[in-house]
């Protein structure tokens, strides 16, 4: 007799039936790839969370904004969506919103 990989019930019907019903296979697999979705979970939140805090920089008129700025809004420098080389310099990207460093200490915000 075969059981259900996610209850371990009693299987009725089919041979190669391996769930007794819907919701234990869509629990089985959401399981199953749990760790996985974790991970991309909390890079898109990062991802969300900067692109937030540039877009409201842009909103309040700043074009220009100092690391200690950022830094106090907690945007993470570690996670950006694109990377351009021009020749002015790198350009950071979070989604549709760059920034690009002026100095030590200071970026130059802009919307694509």
């Amino acid at each position: 007799m075969n059981t259900c990989l996610q209850c371990n019930q009693t299987l009725f019907g089919r041979k190669d039936k391996k769930f007794c019903n819907d919701f234990c296979r869509n629990s089985y697999n959401n399981n199953l790839n749990r760790d996985k979705v974790e991970v991309v979970r909390n890079v898109n939140n990062r991802l969300r969370r900067n692109n937030r805090i540039l877009k409201t920089l842009l909103e309040e008129s700043a074009r220009s904004v100092s690391k200690l700025e950022l830094n106090l809004r907690n945007f993470d420098f570690k996670y950006i969506t694109n990377v351009s080389d021009t020749k002015h310099g790198t350009i950071f990207y979070v989604y549709d919103i760059g920034y690009q460093k002026l100095d030590d200490e200071n970026y130059l915000l802009f919307q694509e």
